[in-house]
């Protein structure tokens, strides 16, 4: 019982975290003029909502494949968006400047 309580505060976690990340990133795309890329993160919600029924109705040992193949989804989508609006940011951690001449 407790796994399953744990397993749904997760994705609750992750599903919290993918629609603040989407907003940030839906207002830096239109202050940065880039197009709609924030809308993939739907896709990748969707694949974590997935994942509840997946865990929930499948026999018992069967889902673990399924789990796995939804969180990774949903995870490189997020993360190839996030460069796409975020990647800016390693000039700002790293120190280093445009040299513009």
């Amino acid at each position: 019982m407790i796994d399953l309580v744990l397993f749904y505060a997760g994705i609750l976690g992750i599903l919290v975290f993918y629609a603040v990340l989407m907003h940030l990133s839906a207002r830096m795309g239109e202050g940065m003029g880039l197009p709609k890329y924030y809308l993939l993160y739907y896709l990748a919600i969707f694949a974590l909502i997935l994942t509840i029924p997946a865990v929930q109705y499948a026999p018992d040992g069967s889902s673990g494949d399924t789990l796995f193949i939804l969180l990774i989804a949903g995870n490189i989508i997020v993360m190839a968006v996030s460069f796409k609006y975020w990647w800016w940011l390693k000039n700002e951690f790293f120190g280093k400047e445009d040299k513009q001449t």
